[in-house]
């Protein structure tokens, strides 16, 4: 496990300083304030914590729960008879919120007698230390980004050995974006680069790798994105400036605002494990056509497990102009979903030149693309 030691998550026998030095952070607190109505409480108990899980369990967990009430009309998953507590999974699931993908996922496995996964994270996103030591007490994995070539080979290496380490000779789980970063339009495909990672550190053949990792997809449907706003916004800085990067406090902002802004109905719908269809694919694919097929499999998995809401519809319809979906939504909530768009599109304040009509465009296009993926299977 040393050669692990920076991107693990703690082992008990480290839980105690990690704690003390979590807890000597002022911004720490002061972030706690806006997730718990007890700061004073939940960090008397912190000593206390023995493990990540016993963390989870105590600490974390029952923000999340608070948080759920908060912020969501509802937090569904289903899929759970497909999981055996007694085998580790690599959850792949599509990606829209930097922050709560994960933590749904995990308090619904947990709260249905399932264990939770360890998390993979982008280590762009943890600008202060403290962040980081919060992330690995949360089962989370540090995920080096914006390397040089050489040094992003090797990190990549050492990823992967600790997840195969992690799923096969652990039989924990662990989840993990299906592509680096969110897709900011909801067009939702996995990046093959990232499968590549995951099978590289394996002790078989190609296909044997993939099938060790027990690849189980997950499908994720928030009924509103609450950075949509902001997705929107960087299509147009990207449009106008083709040097245009986020900065950290751009991603500080998106983790904020997708923590603990409004996101109506979610649902998480976990699908049966992948290795029965990768037993189907063909033996003459070459490496390029087996990571192609594969990639394949978890899209497919992923825009069958959508759940559409009828804003989805809605959107499909101001987007093109049609009453396609006419029967799918009342027309208050047709026009309730187009006043939306406009209330998120005035937050937008930093553009020189907003083009309301493209970044309508991008929004409404964020909404409809999973009802475009469900209907091309159908």
């Amino acid at each position: 496990m040393d050669n692990f030691e920076d991107i693990r998550p703690y082992t008990p026998e480290e839980i105690p300083s990690a704690i003390e030095e979590l807890m000597a952070e002022e911004y720490f607190r002061k972030a706690l304030a806006y997730v718990t109505p007890d700061v004073n409480g939940f960090l008397q108990k912190m000593p206390m914590v023995k493990n990540t899980d016993q963390f989870q369990q105590e600490m974390l967990f029952p923000v999340i729960k608070w948080l759920m009430g908060i912020v969501s009309d509802g937090v569904q998953g289903s899929g759970f008879s497909y999981i055996d507590n007694n085998k580790g999974y690599t959850y792949i699931s599509n990606h829209r919120d930097i922050l709560t993908d994960a933590l749904f996922l995990g308090y619904l496995l947990r709260t249905n007698g399932l264990k939770s996964p360890e998390m993979a994270l982008g280590d762009n996103l943890l600008v202060y230390p403290w962040m980081r030591i919060l992330v690995r007490l949360c089962k989370g994995i540090i995920v080096y980004r914006n390397l040089p070539l050489k040094r992003t080979l090797e990190e990549a290496s050492r990823l992967s050995g600790y997840i195969n380490q992690t799923i096969s000779d652990n039989n924990n789980s662990v989840w993990i974006a299906q592509r680096e970063g969110r897709t900011k339009d909801s067009d939702d495909r996995t990046q093959e680069s990232v499968l590549k990672m995951l099978s590289f550190a394996g002790k078989e053949d190609m296909r044997g790798n993939v099938k060790a990792l027990n690849i189980t997809p997950v499908s994720i449907s928030y009924e509103y994105d609450a950075c949509d706003y902001l997705k929107a916004r960087e299509f147009q800085f990207k449009r106008d400036n083709a040097e245009f990067k986020k900065t950290p406090k751009d991603d500080l902002n998106s983790m904020a605002v997708g923590l603990m802004s409004r996101k109506g109905k979610v649902n998480f719908v976990i699908t049966e494990p992948i290795n029965d269809k990768i037993d189907a694919l063909p033996e003459s694919l070459t490496k390029a056509e087996f990571y192609t097929a594969v990639a394949k499999i978890i899209d497919e998995a992923i825009h069958q497990g959508y759940v559409l809401y009828p804003i989805n519809y809605a959107a499909y319809d101001l987007l093109k102009g049609t009453e396609m979906f006419v029967d799918k939504y009342t027309a208050e909530e047709k026009e309730k979903f187009s006043m939306y768009v406009d209330g998120q599109i005035a937050k937008i304040k930093d553009l020189p030149n907003p083009d309301n009509n493209f970044l309508r465009e991008k929004i409404l296009e964020m909404y409809s693309n999973p009802l475009k993926n469900k209907l091309k299977l159908d």
